[in-house]
């Protein structure tokens, strides 16, 4: 590569996770010249390190929830284009009490009016959408067909690959932006210029513009997550799979009559786990492991180590809605995001030309590639 202290970009991202990604391929699409700088190797922050699920049934009406379905518009073209893996295998919201099916019922009648896909299942139904969903005590079970899964890791790498070659994006690896206000950026690999700056740091609130970031309300959040074995052939889990524990916490369900009613039976029956902030999930990636989680820890300075009990909380629950053939946990790993108690984003001009995105509550992969059009629309 040429000397980096001539290089000059229209555009300098600051972060190689999906926020920054995602900001690249609109910044590409608009033909700006784009370097993008990653500390590491490679993404390791929590877009390297979740479900990989696009998730829209889980964001809050309205803009987010747009934002969401246009995003998904976005991975569809890059599963061809990039050669990105993907599983369409929905999400299946289990009701194994009263309050949880009346929830899901009530939902039902709105939820084409507000783009939603989805279709109230009987139990046996439910078998053929997911057979590895656990059929005892099973009410039914709300099916949403609009999420998909995929492999974060493949997909950064594929889609760092696309932008590379398809948009000419430049990238830095290794290489850590130590000041950052366009038009000078200084660098680990010395001093480039720009007329813009893109910072998407994750959560790296004190490398740049640290006071900013403490001005701004947002922390972090913690959570743990594992993974199992591979299943056998014969096995499917099919739709990724949650229930009234966590679709509770999402807005859409939060005006349904029987909300309440499902709100204080859980927090009777599992107050540990609501204190805990655990939500528990599943999907069943390409290699057939089953991955799981999560909790979530909010605090500026998250615990360092991982809490074994609440691993063990996570599985003792998702035992009572699937049945796996092999439950021996191969792997456990922990995850910091970017979280802010009222938004979810946080876009600041911290100086002229210079721009902070952070995609905040964890939902990056599901909404970054719409929030980096409007980014760039309005900047």
């Amino acid at each position: 590569m040429s000397n980096p202290q001539k290089k000059h970009y229209d555009l300098i991202i600051v972060g190689g996770g999906i926020v920054g990604l995602a900001h690249a391929l609109a910044a590409g699409r608009q033909g700006l010249r784009t370097a993008v700088f990653e500390r590491h190797e490679k993404p390791r922050g929590a877009s390297a390190r979740n479900f990989g699920m696009l998730w829209p049934i889980g964001q809050n009406h309205g803009l987010v929830r747009a934002r969401a379905l246009r995003s998904l518009e976005t991975w569809r073209e890059l599963f061809v284009g990039a050669g990105i893996w993907s599983d369409p295998c929905g999400s299946l919201l289990l009701a194994r009490r009263e309050e949880e099916l009346a929830v899901l019922s009530e939902f039902l009648p709105a939820s084409a009016r507000g783009g939603y896909d989805c279709v109230l299942l009987s139990p046996s139904e439910v078998a053929t959408v997911a057979p590895g969903v656990r059929q005892e005590g099973l009410l039914g079970a709300l099916h949403s067909r609009q999420e998909i899964l995929v492999n974060p890791t493949q997909a950064l790498s594929r889609l760092t690959a696309f932008l590379r070659e398809r948009h000419g994006t430049s990238f830095y690896f290794e290489t850590e932006v130590q000041q950052a206000e366009a038009p000078s950026i200084e660098t680990t690999a010395g001093k480039f210029h720009a007329d813009r700056t893109l910072i998407c740091s994750g959560t790296d609130f004190e490398t740049l513009f640290p006071a900013t970031f403490r001005e701004s309300g947002i922390t972090r959040c913690k959570l743990q997550m594992m993974k199992t074995a591979p299943q056998p052939a014969t096995w499917k889990l099919g739709a990724m799979v949650t229930d009234g524990l966590t679709f509770r916490r999402y807005q859409a369900f939060r005006d349904c009559p029987s909300y309440p009613l499902l709100q204080k039976r859980i927090l009777a029956e599992h107050q540990e786990l609501d204190l805990l902030g655990i939500t528990v999930l599943a999907a069943q990636n390409g290699d057939a492991e089953v991955i799981l989680g999560d909790s979530h820890h909010y605090a500026w300075t998250p615990p360092a180590t991982a809490d074994p009990g609440i691993d063990e909380k996570i599985i003792g629950y998702l035992q009572g809605l699937v049945e796996l053939p092999r439950p021996r946990i191969s792997e456990r790993w922990s995850a910091v995001y970017s979280s802010h108690p009222q938004r979810t984003e946080m876009i600041l001009d911290p100086v002229d030309s210079t721009r902070i995105v952070l995609a905040s509550g964890g939902n990056g992969l599901t909404t970054s590639f719409a929030l980096a059009e409007e980014t760039l629309a309005d900047w």
